[in-house]
This record gives C-alpha cells, structure tokens and sequence, in this order.
C-alpha cells in the first residue's frame, strides 16, 4: 500500500475570492485500502484522530434549530401517576410535545459556549426566525431562553419553508471555523406549500449546501421516507423519536456527534483498474439515485459523500466486485494493471478543503483480522436488508415507507441473511452485536404486520442510518452500541445527558388541565432508558392459584413460572427519585424495556411493552424486581403478573437476540451479589436507589444503594425518618 504523504488544502484567495491549492501536512487522518483474499471485493478504511488536542470541551457548532409549530404539537405528553391506593391512573401535566421540544432545545443552548452559534427557526403555516446565527455569550443565551419560551404553536405544515428559512441563515458557503448542522423537528406530514418536484429534487437544485440537515420524526404518524430521503441528499442523519420517553435520548446523541466532529464535507473518490466493476453495499440510496437510469450497477470510478467524521470513530466502506449484470464476481483487471486509487477530500472547518491519496494492490491481500472483514461485510448485508423494505419512490425521490402487501418474502429474506451472513461465524463482540440486531428488534418487527406498520418501518430507517454511517443512536440496540467508542464522544455525550435532567423542566402549556395535575417531576422522566421494575400493585399469581399484589412478597413465597412452582429468593424495591415512563399491558404496570410474554403459545414470544402499548410518564410509588431461586431452566425465572408473563432477575440469558438478553440482570450470581450489597430485611426485601450504569456504554450494570446517614448528627425526627427509610 502506498500513501501520498503530503496532503493539500484550498485556501481561500484574498483577491480573487477564489480558492488556491496550498499543500499542507496532515497526517492524523489515515486512510486505507484492504482488498479481501477472496479477490471479490475490498474494505476502504477512514480513520480519523481519537480526539483533539486541546482541552475544548466540545468542537464549535453554528446549529440552526428549525422547529415544526404546527396544531399537532400541542398533543398531550401524558403521565402516569398514584392515587394514593398503589394504582396507576392517567393524569396531564400540562405538557405537550412542543414543551419537551423546547426543552430540548435549551438543552442544547445550556451546552453551547461563546464559540458557538445557535439560530432558531419555526414554521407552522410559514416559517419565522425566531433567532439569528448567534453567538452564545452568557448574555445571548438568556436572551435565547426567553426566545424559545416565546415560541407557540400555529396552523399548518410547512416543511420547506422552514427548511429554506433554516438553510438561508447561513449566508454564502464560506466555512465559519464551525460546524455548521440544521436539525428539523417534526410530528407530522407536510401539508402546506410543498415543492411540486418533491423534497429531494428541490434541495438538489439549490447546488451545494451551507450545512447538513439532520431530521427528527416524533410519534407514529411522519413521513419517515421522506424525512430519511432529506437527511440522506444534505449529508445528515435521521432518527425515529417513537414517544415523549425518547426526546432527551435522541438529541443528546445528535448533538453529541456534532460536538466530536473532526471534519465535515468528506467524499470518497475510488478508481479502480480497468476492467474491475464496484458496487456500493450499504443500500440504494437517494443520493447517487438518477431516474431513468438503467445504466450497469457496478462502476469502475465511484464517488460516496461520507458526510461529517467523528473523532475516533472509523468508516469503513465495503465494496464489492460485480460483473455488468451486477452479479458478485472475483476482480480480473485488464491490460497488466491491477492498482486501485482512493482520494479522500475533506474540510476542517477551518479551511475550505484537504485531501490525502491512498492506492493499493487489489491483488494482494489484506492483513487485517478475518473477523474485522466479517464484520463490515454483515454490516453491509443488514443495511441492503433494511433498504429493500423502502424502495425510491421516482415520482419525487423518497423512500416509499408504507407497510409491503405480502411480508412473508421479507421474512425469508430475514431468515436466509440470518443463516448466510459472515457474523455468524465469529464469537467477538461486534460480529456478535449484529447476529443480535438480526434476531431481535428486527425480527421483532417483522413477527407481526402491524408492529411493522406502527413502529417498525420507522425504527428501520433509524437503525439503517445508525448501521451506514456508523453512528451510536440508541442506548438499547446492541449494534449501534458498538459506534463513537471513545471518551471524547462519551464526555460531550454526558455533558448534554446531565444537562438535560437538571434544567428547570418547562411551564405547561395546557394551564387548565396542569392546574389539575399537582405532581412534581422532573425531565430525567423523559430522558428514559431500561428499568427492571414492575408497579407495586400489579397482581402475582401464586402456586396455590391465588394472586398477590407484587410488593407483598416475600422470600419462600411459591409462585407460579412456565417451568411450574418456584420459590422467591428475593425482593428488590426501588423508590424511584423523578418521573418515569410506565406502560400498562392488561394488569401489568411495567417499565418500557423490562421483557414480557403475552400469551401461552410459544410463537407469542418475549417482547418489550413499548412494542405493545403506548408508554406514559408520571410520578409513582416503589417499583419491584423479584429474584427466584436459583434453577438452570431459563423458564423458571419468570411470574405470572398482571396477566401475562414477566422476566425475572437472574434469567441466565446474559447474550443473544433474545430480547430478556441482559450482560447484568440474567447473571445470576452477579445480581445476588449487587443485592447482597444492599441489605434486606427479614422477609428477603432489599432497598435500592436506582440502577448503575456503565460509563462507557450506558447500559445498566449493578444497582445503587440508598445514600448513608449519619445518625449521631440527627435530631429526633430525623432518626424516626431514617428507621422509616431503613424499612423501606
């Protein structure tokens, strides 16, 4: 392999406003080109720097938020909360989708810095500035806080004019040493004013943008083809927001990748020798999508725009060897020549352009490990199984998200990719991942048609963008997880995640309705993530055939499992200290990703509850996990509550694509030693305040103790609400 050291930049010219070629060293960016032994197709490796030099807690953004106002942002959030009695009832808060929107918003706002610039704008029937590109001194951000609480809703859906107000506050092209990103927030579809050429064509005439967009559904009712198709054409990503639980989550992750951004604007340039054919595997796109074009699908010169590069997050392109039917084939160059040419160009924000060459051999192998090449291989494979659910709709270039009449070819196409992919045959963590994703959510949402029309064909283009772009998105899915692993990601990450919790949560829009709702909360409720709690009340049936409440039970109780009568071993109760999102499922209360089975049949299968009822947010009383005794039979660790089955600690199920799978929570000897950390009471009731996280990957990973007292230094009262505390 051969890598042209010297690398080269266009400066802008003074005089002429012209931009010169500079040469200018740059070698923290390697890139590289790794034919596969099989001679039927090579991996191109992009790896930027771990972090940056400095000590800056983040890199400058000029973010523009553009923020849908239309009537359907008023829907309720709604929230659970306790009537006194154990029960969960539906209560409003006052807040609807637009609160919790501007409150991500002054999230955002709250992280920013005097390097930074945010703009703000809101289209409802037409679009309004609401602020300009401005600089975040400690001054501006008040007077963007006050902007954002002056932000109402109105009338129609007029995307474009948002977009075009959004795009316009940039001004002309020239980089402001910034990151520049559009992030569009929307609940619904476009119905005012739309382009009569479509989304796509209409941003493909504007020429090259200022910046990328990224785009934002919320709910079940959004375009998401179309919300993917914009994302795609301006180098931006898309994310599902599926509910109000979700909104922190989402953009803590979005802003978080543009905070670690090392460069923006890359494309790829390949050329490969004559007579060698290559086909990009990552799914068709909109981007490099002609209509009418029936020319071969393999091409000897390929360009892939890459978009923004993360700090310490690689992309990696596989590529592979077709014939001009599109067939796979093995490389055989012409005329002697067997080098294959990979120009990468690329912006620092600073300077308009870099570039750096790398060429290579095809026919000489690469050294990099088999299960690496594996693994982008298999990751390929998922993105060409999730974008064959969305074909490009000619008429306006979107992606066509309505649910496929006959899913059955979907599904034997799931099952074939599950049996022939590469990752299968590897037992590393990343390969692992994938096999995962394959069989569990993905599977998930195939099982049933209208899961996929709900929820499914959504979650398919987030998880498709995750996989292509290499992008950590989601905090439960086990592939996405495996991107932006390194501490500079993690430290913008966290620093937005801590944010979000603590800032004053918003003032109800719906005062007639808040007035009623008297419960304090705070907005870690709508930051969620996995809980393994079940609601106080919710009923337990025992081996006698009578039914409990489950915080009435206690060590040696019998209760009733799919393997038959087993005894409780333990009782965790945690007091929740905010808000959090709750789903009822028959007589269930349960949290959102704690797995549970509807029915008897074994087709039924274990599921999350937001995958069968619509999760609400409200203040309850104690939660309860329930730890049997010990028992190799994964069908032995799970109750009879509320009318269908529920999970219980200490499973056995530590890996896979089952979705009880939990690396903690199904290790039995590793929760009884968390438990007994905590200290119980006679009856095998033990007290915690909450789950332990892993600072790396975010996933829970033991459970924290109630804080300690220091009796000596209390007055009476106190002691007696300490023996309070200490008896749960």
């Amino acid at each position: 392999m051969k890598t042209v050291p010297s690398e080269y930049h266009h400066a802008a010219d003074s005089q002429s406003g012209r931009s010169t070629p500079t040469l200018e060293p740059n070698d923290e960016l390697i890139a590289a080109i790794h034919p596969l032994e099989t001679k039927n197709g090579v991996l191109v490796t992009v790896q930027p720097p771990v972090g940056p030099s400095g000590p800056a807690p983040h890199v400058p953004c000029d973010i523009v938020l553009v923020i849908d106002v239309s009537s359907s942002m008023s829907a309720d959030a709604p929230a659970l909360v306790n009537n006194g009695q154990g029960d969960a009832i539906k209560e409003h808060l006052g807040l609807t989708v637009l609160d919790l929107t501007k409150h991500a918003a002054r999230t955002i706002l709250s992280t920013l810095n005097d390097g930074d610039r945010l703009g703000i704008v809101t289209f409802g029937s037409e679009s309004k500035v609401v602020q300009e590109l401005t600089p975040m001194t400690r001054a501006s951000k008040v007077l963007a806080n006050k902007r954002i609480d002056s932000i109402q809703e109105n009338g129609s859906t007029n995307l474009w004019a948002g977009i075009n107000e959004g795009l316009a506050m940039f001004g002309d092209r020239h980089p402001s040493g910034r990151v520049p990103a559009l992030m569009v927030l929307t609940d619904g579809q476009p119905n005012y004013m739309c382009p009569p050429q479509g989304y796509v064509p209409k941003l493909r005439s504007k020429g090259p943008l200022p910046a990328i967009i990224n785009t934002f559904g919320f709910g079940y009712e959004i375009r998401s083809g179309l919300l993917k198709a914009i994302a795609d054409t301006c180098n931006g990503n898309y994310a599902f927001i599926p509910d109000a639980g979700m909104i922190g989550t989402v953009f803590v992750h979005a802003v978080a990748h543009l905070q670690s951004t090392y460069a923006t604007q890359c494309t790829l340039e390949i050329s490969a020798p004559e007579g060698v054919l290559l086909k990009s595997t990552t799914g068709k796109s909109v981007v490099e999508y002609v209509v009418g074009n029936k020319g071969p699908v393999g091409k000897r010169n390929l360009t892939i725009e890459l978009g923004n590069l993360q700090y310490g997050q690689s992309r990696d392109i596989y590529l592979e060897s077709v014939n001009k039917l599109g067939e796979q084939t093995t490389f055989n160059p012409t005329a002697g020549k067997t080098r294959m040419l990979a120009k990468l160009t690329y912006s620092l924000t600073e300077y308009p352009l870099y570039g750096t060459f790398v060429e290579q051999d095809i026919l000489q192998p690469s050294t990099l490990p088999r299960s690496t090449i594996a693994y982008h291989q298999s990751r390929s494979r998922i993105c060409e199984l999730l974008s064959a659910f969305f074909p490009i709709l000619e008429r306006n270039l979107e992606y066509k998200d309505k649910c496929p009449e006959d899913m059955e070819p979907f599904r034997a196409e799931l099952r074939a990719v599950i049996d022939t992919i590469p990752a299968k045959g590897y037992k590393d963590q990343r390969n692992v991942s994938l096999m995962e994703d394959l069989k569990g959510q993905i599977a998930e949402a195939l099982s049933k048609e209208d899961y996929f029309e709900r929820w499914g064909r959504h979650y398919f283009f987030s998880l498709w963008n995750a996989h292509a772009k290499q992008l950590c998105n989601s905090f439960k899915d086990p592939g996405p997880l495996m991107y932006n692993d390194n501490p500079f990601f993690r430290r913008c990450r966290d620093a937005l995640d801590e944010a979000f919790d603590k800032i004053p949560p918003p003032e109800p829009s719906s005062k007639h309705r808040a007035e009623q709702a008297l419960t304090a909360y705070t907005m870690a409720s709508f930051n969620s993530q996995f809980n393994p709690c079940f609601g106080a009340m919710s009923p337990v049936l025992l081996a006698t055939g009578n039914e409990v409440p489950v915080s009435m039970l206690r060590n040696g109780m019998s209760v009733q499992t799919p393997a038959g009568p087993r005894r409780v071993q333990a009782l965790l109760k945690t007091q929740p200290r905010h808000d959090i999102a709750m789903c009822r499922v028959e007589k269930l209360l349960v949290t959102p990703w704690h797995p549970i089975k509807i029915g008897e049949s074994e087709q039924g299968g274990w599921v999350f509850p937001v995958d069968t009822a619509e999760p609400m947010v409200g203040r309850l009383g104690p939660l309860y996990s329930v730890l049997l005794e010990p028992d190799g039979d994964t069908d032995a660790h799970a109750i009879r509550i509320g009318g269908v089955w529920g999970v219980t600690l200490g499973h056995g199920i530590v890996r896979g694509s089952d979705v009880r799978a939990h690396q903690f929570l199904g290790d039995y000897h590793a929760v009884s030693r968390e438990l007994e950390a905590l200290g119980s009471d006679e009856g095998g009731v033990y007290c915690g305040a909450g789950v332990r996280r892993d600072d790396r990957t975010g996933l829970v990973c033991g459970f924290e103790q109630l804080p300690s007292l220091n009796v000596d230094e209390m007055g009476s009262t106190s002691r007696l609400e300490l023996q309070r505390r200490a008896s749960c």
